[in-house]
């Protein structure tokens, strides 16, 4: 029983390293190992949740955008104050991405490191060649998962800046006549969004995997 906590203990942690999500501050009054733990499991939480949403945003914006072209011109208004704020939400999370894929590149080695030095507390033979065995998977899994963070980040790029070129456009003059001369530019920017959650959920399948012990592209 001890064998097997110390082993669930580390695949926690070799979890923690591969996802690389942002870590919670921890609450007063916890002991060091369950602080621990949680920061463990609010980064893979946080992650997850980070991309749920942006898929949502991608989506909403998508929506809103293409809401100005279809609405009677009497709301027009108000369809165009909503997409607005969706872009300007849109553009918080770009700023997130990028932030968080920056931090995986600079924190990646002192994750590695981190776990490799926990592994030296571990006496039991099985346990440490299992774990020896998967520490030699880690740096090759967190590539990929930077790799995906890196194509997700880049994905926004596009999409934003056309959003944020259309609000502009729009702000000059907004009429049916504008609306119905930017229909190929809509067009393509909504290209652009669903190529960009098509990237959020590639990310996302590779999470999925790195939880249940796969590599990040799969078995």
């Amino acid at each position: 029983m001890r064998h097997l906590e110390e082993l669930t203990r580390f695949s926690r942690l070799l979890l923690a390293i591969a996802l690389a999500g942002g870590v919670v501050a921890s609450v007063g009054g916890c002991t060091s190992a369950s602080t621990k733990g949680q920061k463990q499991v609010q980064g893979f939480t946080k992650t997850r949740q980070m991309l749920n949403e942006s898929t949502a945003q991608a989506n909403a914006t998508i929506v809103a955008l293409n809401d100005v072209r279809r609405v009677p011109a009497e709301l027009m208004g108000d369809a165009f104050a909503h997409y607005k704020k969706s872009v300007g939400k849109l553009e918080e999370q770009a700023t997130d991405a990028k932030r968080h894929a920056q931090a995986m590149k600079e924190q990646s080695d002192d994750h590695i490191r981190a776990w490799q030095e926990e592994m030296k507390s571990i006496s039991d033979p099985a346990i440490k060649a299992s774990l020896e065995s998967r520490r030699n998977a880690v740096k090759s899994n967190f590539a990929l998962i930077q790799m995906y963070s890196e194509d997700v980040r880049k994905a926004y790029e596009p999409f934003l800046s056309g959003n944020k070129q259309m609000v502009q456009a729009l702000s000059i003059e907004l009429s049916p006549a504008t609306v119905a001369s930017l229909s190929e530019s809509i067009d393509r920017v909504t290209k652009d969004g669903v190529a960009l959650r098509q990237k959020i959920t590639l990310r996302q399948h590779a999470l999925n995997n790195v939880a249940n012990g796969l590599s990040p592209i799969g078995p």
